[in-house]
């Protein structure tokens, strides 16, 4: 155990000393504040262009109403010293004289092509009088099909005027019509409880900082956690078996002891880094006041969620690694081990949708998703039953303590390995021997 501790001691220290983590350690606050600040400019940096854009209106009554629509809008997009906060869109009528309409669309899209229109929209001759049945669509015909404003922004327009023509076809008042559509705001609260002395308490609005931020922040932070160790653990057993070092040092422990030390190691320096980001996070709670945000329950569950995905997946990691004699063949063989964290990161923003639907669930059992899906379902209001936790828990732990087992068999005899890397199969048998 003392040799063991020895080695976790020196991979810590070794590691922390670095200047790659010392500087990935302030990187990382300057990287998201840059992204945080470039994400602010872009909001800034809005579509001023002007979009000219032909109408050929076969109602022979709605252009004018677009015009009129579309000088609306570019009036409120105009700010007191001038300056647009948005694009300007402006219509322009097309009269067919006599063409064939496929003629006319060519020409007009060949203007498109010129950039004298930026697009052009055809309105159907029965879009006021037709019924759900006999309605045909609004045809907008564009070369940059991915600009959706000018789209998105006609098809409001449109269907609101054809909606009032209808009403005044129908002798309907437009006032009665908007006040019979006025939308009440709806706002989202928790549940109520009853005190022990049978008061009511007040039941909360939900906070949408509370609700998101907090599961957002753990699952990023576990998951950069992991990748570091697992990067670290892969660079530095390769490095090892390249210089004989590890040669040297299975001379005086044993196989499992020196994956065990390394594991150790590195889970003290996720634990570290970790520490390092929390107080961060911690710090600005308190700034803000918000210290409704700190809870301690859930900071138990994460670092226990986080200490068994370090040892998971570096356990992986260290077995895969030993049985490489370069990079290049770590790369091929760890790209497996690369899916599983992926998939568990990316499916994590499926519990973020629905933590409470069958897949949320059904994810947070699968033990190399587990750390990632059942830290967002308890993070998350309701949080899971007690008894989906120790269930998780307990495939998580058990799977853990398999894969540091079969690790240590692949790392036994993949750590004196020279030559072509071992395919899957073989390492299954490595585990076997």
């Amino acid at each position: 155990m003392n040799r063991t501790m020895t080695i976790a001691q020196s991979e810590f220290i070794t590691l922390v000393k670095t200047k790659a983590f010392i500087i990935g350690i302030l990187f990382m606050p300057v990287l998201m504040g840059a992204f945080f600040a470039f994400m602010a400019y872009a909001e800034r940096q809005v579509d001023v262009e002007r979009r000219v854009f032909a109408v050929i209106d076969h109602t022979g009554s709605l252009f004018g109403a677009v015009r009129e629509a579309a000088e609306r809008r570019n009036a409120e997009f105009v700010e007191d010293d001038g300056s647009r906060s948005g694009p300007e869109f402006v219509a322009t009528a097309i009269d067919p004289a006599g063409q064939s309409m496929d003629d006319l669309k060519a020409t007009l899209s060949q203007r498109v092509r010129d950039k004298e229109l930026f697009a052009f929209v055809e309105i159907p001759a029965n879009a006021i009088t037709a019924t759900s049945a006999e309605v045909s669509p609004i045809r907008y015909y564009a070369e940059s099909t991915s600009y959706e404003p000018l789209p998105n922004w006609l098809r409001g327009a449109l269907n609101d005027e054809i909606t009032l023509r209808r009403y005044d076809d129908a002798g309907i008042d437009h006032a009665l019509i908007e006040q019979l559509n006025t939308r009440t705001p709806l706002s989202t609260f928790g549940l109520m409880e009853r005190a022990a002395d049978g008061t009511v308490n007040e039941a909360q609005e939900v906070d949408e900082l509370a609700r998101m931020a907090m599961p957002l922040f753990f699952l990023i932070l576990m998951f950069m956690s992991v990748m570091t160790a697992g990067q670290h653990l892969l660079n530095a057993i390769i490095e090892e078996k390249m210089s004989k070092i590890s040669e040297v040092m299975l001379g005086s422990v044993t196989p499992f002891q020196l994956l065990a030390g390394k594991l150790l190691g590195v889970v003290g320096v996720s634990l570290l880094l970790t520490s390092i980001y929390m107080v961060g996070g911690a710090y600005l709670v308190f700034a803000s006041g918000r210290f409704d945000l700190l809870n301690i329950g859930l900071i138990f569950w994460f670092l226990l969620f986080l200490v068994c995905a370090a040892l998971l997946f570096g356990s992986i990691f260290l077995a895969l690694g030993s049985a490489c004699s370069d990079l290049k063949d770590a790369q091929s063989m760890l790209q497996p081990a690369m899916v599983l964290i992926m998939l568990a990161y990316l499916g994590s923003f499926v519990v973020i949708r629905n933590p409470e639907s069958s897949v949320a669930v059904g994810m947070s059992f699968f033990p190399t998703m587990t750390p990632f899906a059942m830290m967002l379902r308890i993070a998350m209001p309701p949080g899971p039953p007690l008894w989906q936790i120790l269930v998780g828990v307990g495939g998580l732990v058990a799977t853990t303590i398999f894969c540091v087992w079969a690790g240590s068999r692949i790392f036994r005899v993949g750590i004196l390995m020279q030559g072509k890397a071992p395919t899957l199969p073989e390492l299954v048998k490595w585990i076997g021997k």
